[in-house]
């Protein structure tokens, strides 16, 4: 299929009767189209990324949670304050641990999350911000 230049494009739009400031309309908006579909594009393309980082980042956070879980579990029976011979009163203060901890990390992210919102990395004009 070959494309034809935008002058053939506007001889043939006058060739089937069109006067030329119907022709510069027509393409006007076949150019406005166009540059709303680049921008679909792009964005699509930017959900697309984000998407995928997201459930990569989920998926490392999942192997590093089960890395923290043994690591604090066997920490807290290093703690004299925690060594309890009570399994429930262990698993009670981990747990308790645990939260405190997803608190504040996730309070972190939070913060953090809402100083980029709304920047997107692929169409960012200014990428020295990052």
């Amino acid at each position: 299929m070959s494309q034809e230049s935008p002058e053939q494009a506007k001889r043939r739009l006058e060739r089937i009767g069109l006067r030329p400031e119907q022709v510069q309309e027509v393409q006007r908006a076949a150019q406005a189209m166009a540059q709303q579909q680049i921008k679909n594009t792009l964005a699509g393309a930017s959900n697309f990324v984000t998407t995928v980082v997201t459930l990569l980042s989920s998926a490392v956070g999942f192997v590093a949670a089960f890395a923290w879980n043994t690591a604090i579990s066997s920490w807290l029976t290093t703690v004299p304050l925690f060594n309890t011979s009570s399994t429930v009163a262990k698993n009670f203060i981990y747990a308790l641990f645990a939260t405190l901890f997803a608190v504040v990390v996730i309070a972190i992210l939070g913060v953090i999350n809402g100083r980029i919102k709304g920047q997107s990395l692929i169409n960012s004009s200014n990428p020295q911000n990052f």
